[in-house]
C-alpha cells in the first residue's frame, strides 16, 4: 500500500512537470521568435526537453506500478530507471543541438537585438521554475525517487539557464556592442543540460546494474539488524534498489540452542523494522545460521 502511494506521487510530481513545461516552451518560444532572441529559443528548447522527460518518467511510475506477471515476475520496478536513462540521453541530444546552433550565431556574426518580450518571459520562467523546482524536489526525496528528483533539476537547471538568459538579452539590450551575449548565453544553457544529462545517466545506469548502495543507508540497515534482540552476528548483506524499491536480503546468526519458532519471530522482527524504517523495501529475506563457536564476529 505504501509503494502504491510512492507511485501516486511520483506521478503528481510528473504531472506538474508536464503542464508547466508545456506551458512555458510555448510561451517562450513564442516570446524568442518575436523578441527575436537566440538565446531564449534555446530556453525554450531546454524546456521542450523538460517536457519530454517529465513525460517519460510520467509513463515510467504507471509501467513501474504495474504488478507482476507471468513475463516479469519480479515486476517492472526497473521502469522508473530506465524512464530516468531515456530522459538523460535526451537532455544530452538537446544540449548538444542547442550549444551548436548558439555557436554558430556567433560565427555567423549574426547581429540584433533581442526585444523587451524576450526579458519579460526569462523573469517570469524563473518564477515558475523555482517552485516547481522546490515541489518536485520534495515529493523526489520524499519517495527516494532517481528519476523525480532528476525532474526536479531539470526544472532547477531550466531556472538557471532562464537567468543566464536574462543576462545576456539585458546586455544585448543595453548595447549593441554585447549582441554576441544573447548566444552566449545559450550556449551557457547547452552547458547545464549537457552536464545534468551525464549526470543523471550515471545515476540511472548505477541502478540498472544494481551498484552498491550509499553507506549511510546500508549502515541504517546494519543497524537496525544488530539492535534486534537474539541477533548475535549478520553477514552478506545485500541491498538493491529497483526504481523506486529496496530488495534486500541478509543473514544473521543466532544461538545454535534457539527453537525454528524463536528464530523465526526474530526475522519477522527484522522485517518489522526495516519497512518502518524503509517503507519502500518491497522485499526482504532474512536467512538464520546458528552462531558456532569458531565463527570470527563480523567485520
Amino acid at each position: 500500500m505504501q509503494l502504491r502511494h510512492f507511485y501516486a506521487t511520483g506521478r503528481k510530481g510528473a504531472f506538474l512537470g508536464i503542464v508547466s513545461n508545456l506551458a512555458l516552451a510555448i510561451f517562450k518560444l513564442a516570446a524568442g521568435i518575436i523578441g527575436k532572441s537566440n538565446a531564449m529559443i534555446a530556453d525554450a528548447l531546454h524546456t521542450t526537453s523538460d517536457l519530454l522527460s517529465s513525460a517519460v518518467v510520467y509513463v515510467g511510475f504507471k509501467i513501474a506500478e504495474t504488478p507482476p506477471d507471468e513475463h516479469h515476475p519480479y515486476g517492472h520496478a526497473r521502469a522508473e530507471s530506465v524512464a530516468a536513462k531515456i530522459v538523460s540521453i535526451i537532455l544530452l541530444f538537446f544540449g548538444v543541438k542547442v550549444f551548436i546552433c548558439s555557436l554558430m550565431v556567433i560565427l555567423g556574426n549574426k547581429i540584433s537585438t533581442p526585444g523587451i518580450i524576450a526579458l519579460y518571459a526569462a523573469i517570469i520562467s524563473i518564477i515558475v521554475k523555482l517552485v516547481t523546482y522546490k515541489y518536485t524536489l520534495r515529493l523526489g526525496n520524499k519517495i527516494d525517487s532517481t528519476s523525480l528528483k532528476g525532474d526536479a533539476q531539470h526544472h532547477k537547471s531550466d531556472m538557471l539557464s532562464s537567468i543566464a538568459v536574462l543576462i545576456g538579452i539585458g546586455c544585448a539590450r543595453i548595447s549593441i556592442e554585447l549582441w554576441y551575449m544573447d548566444a552566449v548565453a545559450g550556449m551557457v544553457v547547452a552547458g547545464m543540460v549537457i552536464k545534468i544529462g551525464f549526470d543523471m545517466f550515471h545515476r540511472a545506469y548505477d541502478e540498472l546494474l544494481d551498484a552498491a548502495p550509499s553507506k549511510d543507508l546500508r549502515n541504517k540497515i546494519e543497524g537496525l539488524i544488530m539492535q534486534t534482540d537474539g541477533v548475535m552476528d549478520f553477514k552478506d548483506l545485500n541491498i538493491r534498489k529497483l526504481g523506486l524499491e529496496l530488495h534486500i536480503d541478509a543473514k544473521i546468526k543466532v544461538d545454535r540452542k534457539m527453537s525454528v519458532e524463536e528464530s523465526h519471530n526474530i526475522t519477522i522482527k527484522i522485517k518489522r523494522d526495516i519497512r518502518k524504517a524503509l517503507p519502500n523495501a518491497k522485499s526482504i529475506l532474512i536467512h538464520v545460521e546458528p552462531l558456532e563457536g569458531t565463527d570470527p564476529p563480523s567485520a
